[in-house]
């Protein structure tokens, strides 16, 4: 239901609430006091049934009110009989000399008040045409009508002018402030209505109480935060409802000082869980600047707080992480020394077989210890790329020849396929980075198909997600994709995390090292994972400049994008341009 058809519902009850007063007073007082306005039988009569009629056709009006759905024309028809019963009650009461007469006026009035001024100038018009027909049947002698007092006709027609001015100014004044009420009634409803908006909009809770801390309002965030319906708040302690007795003290300290008191603390939301609260309250004043209450605002701090403590514990990691980083430095330059001098003992003194082995042994570990702090150092403080404009399609096809002299590469198990467009791809990176990620993925796919299987190569120009201002209008996405056994579903979380590998050998930093040199490249990685295999996809930016040379390139290269899926072997690729590489 609309919120104008609330109010003129809610005007309708009043008026029928009217009705039946001044029909209890105004008509059953003359009877119980047996007043001479009855002059003939059926005026007792007329007086009964217009009693009885106003209390039937009010039930009649209360049953329907709640099924109309045009309350305008049902108003209409109340006052319709309204006019029609207070013409017969002025017939059988003399007429032009009834006392009730000045009922048309109190109709008038209702209309003005649901259809204001023309509405109240319309029923005037109605109130002036069935009075001055009584008053022409009544000069007609025309029964039932008594005949007239003895005025003149002079009088009757001043006395009809009269009633006529009377009506049509009732109608006019009465329809204008109406009018002019509405208009502040629908002001003050819209303003209502915006404030309720913004209470309801705002993202902090937001709770008022009286001064003994019941709670008289309580907003939509309130209820998001703490988990309490409105209907459940409002008439509660707010410490009460809260478990938080620091509230009342807070009260009492603003009872005092006057003063905004503002203050953190926890409290347990219906659902059980835990929630930090920073609260302000300020007293609640009126019109006239009396205190009459305590408004309180509060926001929930507990994923800002959750979020300090993993800053700071990012801080505390970062700062060991720089510790770590310096010790493995200066560790590295004495292993470097002690690695050498064991080679040239080993040159130098005659050793017997198993002393050789020993000092192999030790060299070797020396090696794979400098290998790890290589590394490490390599993920804790890794240098700034140096970019330039590279070939993305020639340092790909560099990894793969590169590859088949790796000892983890065995041709006859294992097949890797660079399918790329036969077009350069010009992008800023810097390449020596980047060789290292392509080759640290590679080495993983080779690691994950032990009994052998394919690495699938290949890359595509995409169009970058949209809802991001500071991301390129376009990207190159690289995939590695093989056949191999998978990665868990419970180890796929963790494993850029440094040092972790499910390998029984390894440092299980390469993948730390590939993601931290994607982020310095401003682009992305990611992994999809599944029993029949496991796909890389590294996402990075083509810049405007990039994105032009690629143009020219195609340009000088028409027709290219057919052979997009035609295999070539690695060493035919010197007779001339590859579309796919094999090794």
């Amino acid at each position: 239901m609309k919120r104008e058809d609330e109010i003129i519902l809610g005007r309708m009850k009043w008026l029928m609430a009217l009705r039946i007063l001044l029909v209890t007073f105004l008509l059953g007082l003359p009877l119980l006091l047996q007043l001479n306005y009855f002059k003939n039988p059926w005026s007792i009569v007329t007086f009964y049934f217009l009693i009885g009629s106003t209390y039937f056709l009010t039930l009649v009006y209360v049953f329907l009110i709640s099924w109309t759905r045009y309350p305008l024309f049902f108003i209409s028809f109340q006052l319709a009989v309204d006019l029609l019963f207070e013409t017969a009650l002025i017939v059988v009461t003399g007429g032009i000399d009834s006392p009730f007469s000045f009922l048309y006026v109190i109709t008038i009035v209702s209309a003005s008040i649901f259809f204001y001024r023309k509405g109240g100038l319309l029923t005037a018009t109605a109130a002036t045409f069935l009075f001055g027909s009584i008053i022409n049947l009544q000069y007609a002698h025309v029964p039932p009508f008594d005949p007239p007092s003895a005025i003149g006709n002079k009088e009757v027609i001043y006395m009809l002018f009269l009633y006529m001015i009377t009506f049509f100014t009732v109608g006019s004044l009465s329809g204008r402030l109406s009018e002019r009420l509405h208009e502040k009634e629908v002001g003050f409803s819209k303003l209502r209505v915006f404030t309720e908006d913004i209470v309801e909009s705002i993202s902090s809770g937001l709770v008022t109480t009286d001064l003994s801390g019941k709670i008289t309002s309580f907003n939509r965030s309130a209820f998001e935060i703490t988990g309490y319906q409105p209907e459940e708040a409002l008439g509660s302690i707010w410490w009460e409802l809260f478990s938080w007795e620091e509230i009342r003290d807070r009260y009492r300290d603003l009872a005092v000082t006057g003063v905004a008191q503002r203050f953190d603390g926890e409290i347990s939301t219906k659902r059980g869980e835990r929630c930090l609260l920073g609260v302000t309250i300020s007293p609640l004043r009126n019109e006239h600047g009396g205190q009459i209450g305590i408004i309180g605002t509060f926001q929930d701090l507990t994923q800002l707080k959750s979020l300090e403590e993993e800053m700071q514990k990012k801080e505390r990691l970062a700062t060991i992480g720089e510790m770590a980083a310096g010790m493995a430095h200066e560790i590295r330059n004495p292993l470097a020394s002690l690695s050498g001098s064991i080679e040239v003992l080993k040159g130098d003194l005659n050793l017997r077989d198993e002393h050789l082995k020993l000092m192999e042994i030790a060299v070797r570990e020396a090696e794979r210890l400098n290998s790890i702090i290589t590394q490490f150092l390599l993920y804790a403080k890794p240098l700034p790329p140096r970019r330039r404009r590279t070939d993305l399609h020639a340092l790909l096809s560099e990894t793969v020849q590169l590859l088949q002299n790796n000892p983890e590469y065995h041709p006859d198990r294992i097949r890797v396929s660079l399918l790329t467009p036969p077009e350069p791809m010009m992008i800023l990176i810097d390449p020596n980075q980047m060789r290292q990620v392509f080759w640290n993925l590679s080495i993983n796919a080779f690691q994950a198909m032990p009994e052998g299987g394919d690495l699938t190569i290949s890359t595509r120009r995409m169009q970058a997600k949209k809802g991001k201002p500071s991301a390129p209008e376009e990207t190159v996405e690289i995939l590695f994709s093989d056949t191999g056994g998978g990665i868990k579903k419970e180890d796929l979380p963790r494993i850029f995390y440094p040092f972790f590998t499910t390998k029984s050998s390894g440092s299980g930093l390469g993948l730390s090292i590939v993601q931290r040199i994607i982020e310095e490249h401003r682009g992305e990685i990611r992994v999809e994972s599944s029993p029949k295999g496991t796909t890389f996809y590294i996402v990075l930016p083509l810049d405007e400049l990039t994105r032009s040379e690629r143009l020219d390139a195609e340009a000088a290269h028409p027709g290219g994008s057919e052979k997009a899926d035609r295999p070539f072997d690695l060493f035919q690729s010197r007779q001339g341009r590859f579309k796919s590489l094999s090794v």
